[in-house]
């Protein structure tokens, strides 16, 4: 899928939208280092794990934690956040990890059971699409949050754009690394490591302020 042909409704603060930070596998899939430290501000953030005064952090909600990581890769970041979480929380999380690519998803398979993580990985090419990826994860995975860590050429995708909005809509905790997506509302972030947060309240009038409006809105 092309974005060029998307409609122009989306400002970020890169002119050039195939900018891709840190090296790259593919234009479709480009790779974008998370440190560790970024990995337990994520938690930090999606109120996962330790909280700020080091006390292990208890789920308001009575049902399981699932974790997506949407363009996962070889899956280390999900593993190893999976990881923190277990230690860090009195739930035990698992997890979904998500890549177009067949190689990436069999590296992450065998390393996630090498370690004892409970996670399933799926290939899927989610900037196009074509089987509901939004259902899937709510009805069949029971997903709770999701990280991402996409470039805008990515979250400017109309497709892309659907799933992150009916993710919120749906009671979803989404939190985005490095680029965020304009067309939803921040909820919380994380300044210094550059995390946002976002839910079910990202929804609604940001989303109709951005589409008439071609400027940047900062976040």
């Amino acid at each position: 899928m092309d974005s060029d042909d998307e409609s122009p409704i989306f400002a970020f603060p890169f002119q050039d939208l195939d900018y891709i930070p840190y090296g790259f596998s593919s234009d479709k899939a480009p790779y974008i280092e998370t440190p560790i430290a970024t990995l337990r501000a994520a938690a930090t953030l999606m109120c996962l794990g330790l909280g700020a005064g080091g006390a292990a952090l208890t789920s308001q909600n009575t049902v399981p934690t699932v974790v997506c990581d949407l363009g996962c890769g070889d899956g280390e970041f999900l593993i190893s956040l999976l990881g923190h979480i277990n230690k860090t929380s009195s739930d035990i999380a698992t997890g979904v990890g998500i890549d177009y690519d067949a190689a990436l998803i069999k590296s992450a398979g065998i390393a996630s059971g090498s370690k004892g993580v409970n996670a399933q990985w799926l290939i899927y090419d989610f900037n196009d699409d074509q089987d509901d990826l939004v259902d899937q994860l709510i009805s069949i995975h029971q997903v709770t949050h999701v990280f991402i860590a996409l470039v805008p050429k990515q979250l400017a995708l109309l497709t892309v754009r659907g799933i992150l909005t009916r993710l919120c809509e749906s009671g979803v905790v989404v939190c985005c690394y490095k680029f965020h997506p304009l067309y939803l509302t921040p909820v919380r972030r994380d300044v210094l490591m550059d995390l946002v947060v976002y839910d079910k309240t990202s929804c609604g009038e940001a989303i109709a302020v951005k589409v008439i409006s071609v400027g940047v809105k900062p976040l």
